[in-house]
């Protein structure tokens, strides 16, 4: 008897550690913690759950603007625009650099009728965080090397000029770009690829042609106020046309530009 008694008294001891423990362990859980549950329930299907862990992220964690994104994503999911448009909002108040979701944010609000928090306090540019005018260099064909300029027009469009020299002459080129932000996710800044329809005129002694071009590329973008400036590297297949026949090639580029 005393020592199935003294059995008896120690199951509830250790169901009560065992809460304890329990208790002790969510109760040090972390933002991050929160986040990657409510990432789960969200990629499970199971967006009003999803929604409580996220919104547990960003109140021990106001700064985490993945999981402002993610509850954004859910409400989205649940047709529930107007919350995903401020969630969004609240992502890109804490993470400015996100052109993606700036993009998608720009797209819904023709959906809830109003205009983003971080639209109307207006920027720069959608893009580097500057302006949206860039000037650097470029080297590659056709040519050696040249100086180049991109103007964004939006978040996505763009036009680029460049003017080289080399090969006796000088070659001018000018390109309508379209970029896709959601192909690659750089863990800072931007990696948009693009994709893109131009054309040149070459220049040299009494001759002179044309070509059109189909550029495509990458570009990274810093994303940072202090460090406007971007990356990229292009392949553009060219068909030239010269008074004594026509010609195809295919050019490499690299490059940077600085904004203003």
């Amino acid at each position: 008897m005393p020592s199935r008694n003294k059995r008896s008294f120690l199951f509830p001891v250790l169901l009560f550690g065992l809460l304890l423990g329990t208790v002790a362990r969510l109760s040090a859980a972390t933002s991050n913690d929160y986040y990657q549950i409510g990432m789960k329930d969200y990629n499970a299907g199971q967006y009003r759950e999803a929604i409580r862990y996220l919104q547990a992220a960003t109140q021990l964690d106001p700064s985490n603007w993945q999981a402002y994104q993610a509850e954004g994503n859910c409400y989205y999911a649940l047709r529930d625009y107007p919350a995903a448009q401020e969630a969004y909002d609240q992502s890109l108040a804490v993470h400015p650099d996100n052109p993606g979701l700036r993009n998608f944010s720009r797209s819904l609000q023709k959906t809830t009728g109003r205009g983003s928090s971080q639209e109307s306090a207006g920027s720069n540019s959608p893009i580097t965080g500057s302006g949206n005018f860039g000037l650097g260099l470029d080297f590659g064909g056709p040519g050696s090397w040249g100086a180049t300029g991109k103007f964004w027009m939006d978040g996505r469009n763009a036009f680029q000029g460049m003017f080289k020299l080399g090969g006796g002459g000088t070659i001018l080129q000018l390109d309508y770009l379209w970029h896709d932000f959601d192909l690659i996710h750089a863990g800072q800044g931007a990696l948009p690829f693009y994709i893109g329809v131009g054309g040149d005129l070459a220049l040299g002694g009494d001759q002179a042609a044309v070509g059109g071009r189909l550029p495509i590329g990458l570009s990274y973008l810093f994303q940072k106020k202090t460090v406007p400036v971007d990356i990229f590297v292009e392949v553009a297949p060219t068909l030239w046309f010269y008074t004594a026949g026509i010609h195809f090639d295919i050019y490499g580029d690299l490059g940077a530009r600085f904004y203003f």
